[in-house]
């Protein structure tokens, strides 16, 4: 039975290629600097130096760093000028984080010398320009046109968007992709959809068409059908062996929102996983639980700046509590600072503009200056509106986070009044932890739709990795400093 490659070689080949890059670079400039590595150690007996040891695990977070630049997007690194620019831009972080490290720790084996750190970065452009930019694109371009990393490729949905995408994948060799076939259940079977690329099955067939035709990518391309059917296809897609991604109208506001992967210029959504892995829940617990216990002991003089603010501008308790929705429906205690008059939860208005909001089918361009935020700002106090603008109200919920009702990361809990208005596809926002901040936080931020808003949780949970936790986290500050779309 032929081994399917779940990722294209490159996204094994330009990590591991830029780790060496990083690290020999860096031993380079050591020895450039002229002195010999300093604090030796020994891993089972065996002699190692504490430079060597430290760059191995730098070269893992410059890694990281580009991966949060899209370096490893093809259409990213087929381009010269944007490639040239994400390589600066990631090789000012790593050696930024260097010269933070060596400044505040003033450890050995960190390299303390501002010479050693010129001579790394001098290194490092040179050797990344001419790797990525110059040897391996080219060398990438080429194999491509001679379909030496050729994939098969499945296209789910047959309509104008499957058939616009095989059209890209055609002009595009060095996508690296052969169509295989498309699956429709609305055209004929052996219907030519596009260049002798016909329709070879139904939906129902997806796992059997997988393994005949040994595809190693499906591309869910579904329009014109319900949600619920969209994420069905998704599940048992994913159960597959084959690398799964979206090319659907369904899903536009991702790309709208986020930098995504291109194939020609049709935007395609990569998706990981349907339900995160039991043990990244357990990771992020662990994670959450050491992040937020630092927090609030740095936090607790701001804490105490901002109940005496709220309790010398309105009558009423400084914290603001009330039953939320959390994991798979379960309610649970929900804390806020008060950044309302007292009674503003019970505004039947209010709860009706949220139940219309909720089924209504309307779309924000990103654009519309519209916030989509559901608050009667005639019932927010004067402390209040600058604590929402920065979103300074949200902070006790890290007490959530500590009891294990919530996570830094996640879709946002919703109140049971929505709940009970959401249809079933909805619901699977909340099919793990809510969090503090998320993808529609730094994505949409009260300027989407609430079919929108569900669709960017959806491919967070579909995604979900502590990556993408910590780049969200990292993204969450500048908003709340700004307050962009926060009311």
């Amino acid at each position: 039975m032929p081994i399917v490659i779940k990722r294209p070689f490159y996204a094994y080949f330009l990590p591991v290629a830029d780790w060496l890059t990083i690290v020999s670079s860096m031993v380079l400039a050591i020895i450039l600097r002229g002195r010999t590595f300093a604090g030796e150690l020994t891993l089972f007996g065996f002699p190692l130096y504490g430079e060597v040891v430290f760059l191995a695990a730098y070269g893992g977070v410059a890694i990281l760093i580009f991966e949060y630049l899209n370096l490893y997007k093809v259409n990213v690194f087929i381009t010269v000028a944007d490639h040239s620019v994400r390589i600066l831009k990631g090789l000012f972080f790593t050696v930024l984080g260097i010269a933070i490290l060596s400044f505040f720790t003033r450890a050995e084996i960190i390299v303390d010398s501002r010479l050693a750190i010129i001579y790394f970065t001098l290194i490092t452009f040179v050797l990344m320009i001419g790797g990525r930019v110059i040897v391996f694109r080219n060398a990438f371009l080429y194999l491509s046109r001679r379909k030496v990393f050729q994939r098969n490729a499945l296209i789910v949905g047959g309509a104008e968007t499957g058939k616009n995408l095989a059209v890209n994948i055609l002009m595009n060799s060095h996508i690296g992709l052969n169509v295989v076939g498309f699956l429709d259940d609305d055209l004929p079977l052996g219907k030519v959809v596009f260049n002798r690329i016909k329709v070879i099955g139904r939906l129902a067939e997806l796992k059997d068409i997988v393994k005949v035709y040994e595809v190693d990518e499906i591309i869910v391309s579904l329009e014109h059908v319900a949600y619920d059917q969209l994420i069905r296809t998704l599940e048992v897609a994913t159960s597959t062996d084959a690398v799964v991604k979206i090319s659907s109208p369904l899903y536009d506001i991702v790309p709208s929102r986020l930098f995504i992967e291109k194939y020609g210029n049709v935007p395609v959504v990569g998706i990981s996983h349907v339900s995160p892995r039991p043990s990244l829940e357990v990771y992020k617990r662990v994670f959450d639980s050491m992040l937020v216990a630092g927090g609030l002991i740095v936090l607790l003089p701001l804490f105490l700046v901002i109940a005496l603010f709220i309790k010398l501008d309105s009558r009423g308790p400084v914290f603001f509590a009330q039953v939320r929705i959390g994991k798979n429906g379960k309610p649970f205690r929900f804390y806020k600072f008060r950044s309302m008059q007292l009674g503003s939860d019970k505004d039947e208005e209010r709860m009706q503009t949220a139940v219309n909001f909720i089924k209504s089918r309307e779309k924000i361009r990103p654009a519309e200056s519209v916030s989509t935020k559901i608050v009667n700002e005639d019932r927010i106090t004067r402390a209040g509106r600058w604590l929402r603008k920065t979103s300074l109200d949200e902070l006790p919920q890290l007490f959530n986070v500590l009891r294990g009702d919530m996570s830094l990361v996640g879709p946002r809990p919703c109140l049971p009044y929505e709940w009970d208005n959401y249809e079933e596809w909805h619901k699977r926002r909340l099919s793990v932890m809510p969090g503090c901040t998320g993808m529609w936080q730094v994505a949409g931020r009260s300027v989407v739709g609430f079919e929108d808003m569900v669709i960017l949780d959806l491919y967070y949970i579909q995604n979900a990795s502590l990556l993408l936790d910590f780049s969200l986290l990292v993204r969450t500050v500048p908003i709340m400093l700004l307050g962009e779309g926060a009311k």
